[in-house]
């Protein structure tokens, strides 16, 4: 099993054109955010896995400024989940499109995922990955 830990503020995949990759803030920052874990990768994995993939993510959110010091708490402790943007299945998409070529050869390859969501004072992305015996 490899595991990967990535201090980063989770960010949902990004439609872009050709020609808005360049140009536009968003997609440059989506870019940038895609190097970052698979900068991490490249740490763990030498060569991308080949057989059937198993993927466990979870994806830790600062907590809001807003919030109130016992939801805070109860927010650490795991208690209130994060219910905001960007979707889960968005974010899932922008880490497997970061490992395509690094954890695995193709993202067909994963055949078990499972994801969760979670407030914490360091915003980070934590990624399991093994194969699959059959």
């Amino acid at each position: 099993m490899v595991k990967i830990s990535v201090d980063i503020i989770p960010m949902g995949a990004v439609r872009m054109t050709q020609r808005g990759k360049f140009v536009k803030p968003l997609p440059q920052r989506y870019l940038r955010y895609k190097q970052m874990i698979g900068w991490a990768a490249r740490e763990k994995i030498k060569h991308p896995l080949e057989g059937p993939i198993a993927v466990k993510m979870r994806f830790y959110y600062p907590l809001p400024m807003n919030m109130k010091k016992a939801d805070r708490a109860a927010a650490l402790a795991g208690r209130i989940l994060p219910q905001v943007k960007p979707d889960i299945d968005n974010v899932i998409k922008g880490c497997f499109d970061s490992l395509n070529g690094i954890a695995w050869k193709d993202d067909k390859q994963v055949v078990k995922e499972y994801s969760e969501k979670f407030y914490s004072d360091q915003p980070r992305i934590e990624i399991e990955i093994e194969e699959v015996v059959s």
